[in-house]
């Protein structure tokens, strides 16, 4: 992979983990945890987000394949669910694809991996994207720099969700909004590129 390639992908991974949009609901399901337990939490969160997208790379395509679904059609049903994602993120909302309300935990007693690790940040957007680029990069060098991206991910995830109080009170809602906004308008423009390589391998177009 090229430097360019690389950071791209990290780009990408960023705005569809999206960690600035999830202070907000990080705030609300851990409002009666202490200052201890949020950073607890704020690390465990990082490493599930990690995790995904460290072994995505590795078994998305063989098991496509195991389906019988092609690597292009997937890039093209990403590139739809990425656009989607875009969409509410330059509407500054949560797209239901992230969370809904029979997913949010009834409590606080639990680590909210579910749902704020896996959908709301880690999510279909961004799984879609590792098996995209592993297929664009397939040796198993470049499936390592993917993976070593998805753990720069998980620990700016982390750092961002362990400061998120600090955070929403520099920035506030209008400036998450703003950030979320201007995220959301860089993840279309991916989302065009994904879906337009997915139909240049499903029609062969050169």
């Amino acid at each position: 992979m090229t430097t360019p390639a690389i950071i791209n992908y990290l780009v990408a991974l960023f705005m569809l983990c999206s960690p600035l949009t999830a202070i907000p609901a990080f705030l609300s399901l851990t409002h009666k945890k202490t200052k201890d337990d949020r950073r607890h939490i704020a690390i465990s969160l990082g490493s599930a987000v990690a995790v995904v997208l460290c072994i995505t790379p590795w078994i998305g395509g063989p098991l496509l394949s195991f389906l019988g679904i092609r690597i292009a059609a997937f890039q093209c049903a990403g590139g739809i669910v990425v656009f989607l994602l875009a969409l509410s993120m330059l509407n500054a909302q949560m797209s239901p694809m992230r969370q809904t309300e029979e997913e949010e935990p009834p409590g606080t007693t639990a680590i909210p991996i579910v749902p704020l690790a896996i959908p709301m940040m880690a999510g279909p957007g961004a799984m879609s994207s590792a098996i995209a680029a592993a297929n664009i990069h397939p040796s198993w060098s470049n499936h390592l720099i993917l993976s070593i991206c998805g753990l720069v991910i998980g620990a700016v995830t982390s750092i961002i969700l362990y400061f998120a109080i600090q955070l929403e009170k520099k920035l506030g809602n209008a400036g998450l909004n703003v950030v979320t906004r201007l995220g959301g308008l860089i993840l279309a423009a991916l989302s065009i590129e994904l879906f337009a390589q997915g139909v240049e391998g499903l029609f062969n177009i050169r």
